[in-house]
């Protein structure tokens, strides 16, 4: 009689052991999309700081983990368990968490538990009172040149615009996209392209992936980027600010309209507020340059050089083939807010830790011309 009442128990167990549904993770998929990338920061912003149980054992590596013990949390419009979004199993949501994302970037899956699903379609519910941001592209210069067969630099600026006196409550907890430009290899170095994110003000998370960072033996291929950044637990877009700036190094000349146009392109939007409902993303405006041989004919020149840049106190400015004659430095609508007379240098520097973080202009005047090139000031 003990016998068979021990089978019994142990036949019940297991029948409530298979009936409750076990949830089946993999690190860095934290919208458990079958795929770890760029977007799977946005859920750890919307939750960050949460806390809940331990996953034990947890590791990083791109396998199945059980989770014992489901958070008594989910995501507010998703409904995604919290426990996904704890990538390391230290039973806290926070920026430690992105590194699993980083580590695992791009390996897919499908048997997660829940099954995996796109994580957009567990979004229905837009924020309709939320103003759309637009998104602009600019270029750094109106002429990039290449020199005795050395590369030159071209930095694309990517900024979002609200409108003026959006509460920070209708504004954006993150934002995340992919990147794609056209890359011919001939003429843009692609192992040496760079993105500076905008670290100030200290609010936002970042995963950035290109083709030469993100993780070991999984990256985008040439041409793309994918781009990510959301507040911990709060909506932080909600003015106008740059995003990031890409460095390109380019092997030829590039100058303003043209043939062959170069440019970049936004694609794949989704943005969240800080309650998980979709923001809807405004126009894209994007500026382009042509890319056209060295050996094209080109009219006269004034080639004026900044660096560092991105800068953070000293910015040095150098005109090689024609002394400069004045510099100023303007806000990006084009009012100076710091001028010097140069007096027939070929080189000068200019202080700019005054300045507060983001992209400004600056306006040289030499003998042969004006020049307006851009620069970003780092805290």
């Amino acid at each position: 009689m003990r016998l068979t009442t021990r089978f019994l128990l142990a036949g019940l167990l297991f029948g409530t052991l298979a009936s409750a549904q076990p949830i089946i993770l993999f690190p860095g998929d934290t919208n458990n999309d079958g795929v770890a990338n760029h977007f799977d920061l946005l859920p750890i912003g919307v939750a960050y700081g949460q806390i809940g149980p331990l996953r034990i054992p947890a590791f990083p590596n791109w396998a199945p983990q059980i989770l014992e013990e489901p958070w008594d949390g989910t995501l507010p419009v998703s409904g995604i368990n919290l426990g996904f979004l704890d990538c390391d199993g230290n039973g806290i949501l926070d920026s430690t968490d992105i590194e699993s994302i980083v580590f695992n970037f791009d390996s897919t899956q499908n048997i997660a538990m829940p099954p995996p699903l796109p994580y957009p379609l567990l979004l229905t519910d837009t924020c309709f009172s939320c103003p759309k941001p637009d998104f602009l592209i600019t270029f750094s210069a109106d002429t990039v040149i290449t020199g005795q067969g050395m590369p030159d630099t071209l930095f694309a600026y990517i900024q979002y615009l609200y409108p003026s006196n959006v509460p920070p409550q209708n504004g954006a907890l993150g934002i995340a996209f992919d990147v794609e430009y056209e890359y011919d290899p001939g003429k843009i170095v692609d192992a040496q392209t760079d993105v500076f994110p905008d670290l100030f003000p200290d609010d936002r998370m970042y995963v950035i992936a290109t083709s030469t960072e993100a993780q070991f033996w999984r990256l985008p291929s040439p041409g793309s980027m994918g781009f990510a950044t959301a507040g911990r637990g709060q909506n932080v877009f909600f003015g106008a600010d740059t995003l990031f700036v890409v460095r390109f190094v380019i092997e030829d000349l590039i100058v303003r309209g043209g043939v062959e146009k170069f440019s970049i392109n936004l694609t794949n939007f989704l943005l969240v507020n800080h309650l998980e409902q979709i923001v809807c993303p405004g126009a894209v405006k994007r500026e382009s340059v042509t890319i056209v041989s060295t050996a094209a004919p080109a009219g006269p020149r004034v080639s004026v050089q900044l660096s560092p840049n991105p800068v953070r106190d000293m910015l040095v400015v150098e005109s090689p083939e024609t002394p400069l004659l004045r510099i100023e430095v303007c806000d990006p609508g084009g009012k100076p807010v710091l001028a010097r007379t140069v007096g027939g240098l070929h080189r000068c520097e200019v202080p700019v830790s005054a300045l507060p973080p983001g992209v400004w202009l600056l306006r040289a005047q030499t003998r042969t011309g004006f020049v307006l090139k851009k620069f970003v000031k780092i805290g």
